[in-house]
């Protein structure tokens, strides 16, 4: 028991710290937290006016860019994983280009797509 009432002693001694407590990460992505969106939910999302100062693509290129990306394949929903696939392709594709005007064309969808990832 000595033992124990020497480590009580110690430890009134001292002054405890309490670490704060750690902030939860919030999801900052197009999904906000969702495992999916409906495609209704995502062309509402390209649509916001301030998403074009950013890329430059009017609203109808934004909106024409989720039937290019996310064509009859993935169904109604986009799930949490499918644009990071669709940035892949995008990233390929710009490798590809063959003349500098295609090239800048998917630079600026690739870059919407990062904001919608919450990438950039």
């Amino acid at each position: 028991m000595a033992l124990f009432e020497k480590k009580q002693q110690l430890g009134q001694g001292k002054s405890e710290k309490i670490p704060p407590p750690k902030e939860e990460k919030k999801d900052t992505s197009g999904l906000g937290g969702k495992p999916y969106l409906t495609r209704e939910e995502f062309r509402h999302w390209l649509r916001k006016p301030e998403h074009y100062p950013s890329t430059g693509l009017p609203e109808t290129e934004r909106v024409k860019l989720e039937k290019e990306l996310f064509g009859l394949e993935y169904g109604s929903y986009i799930e949490k994983g499918e644009p990071e696939k669709a940035l892949k392709k995008l990233e390929m594709a710009k490798f590809k280009a063959k003349n500098q005007v295609e090239r800048v064309k998917i630079e600026k969808e690739i870059k919407l797509l990062k904001r919608f990832l919450g990438k950039s």
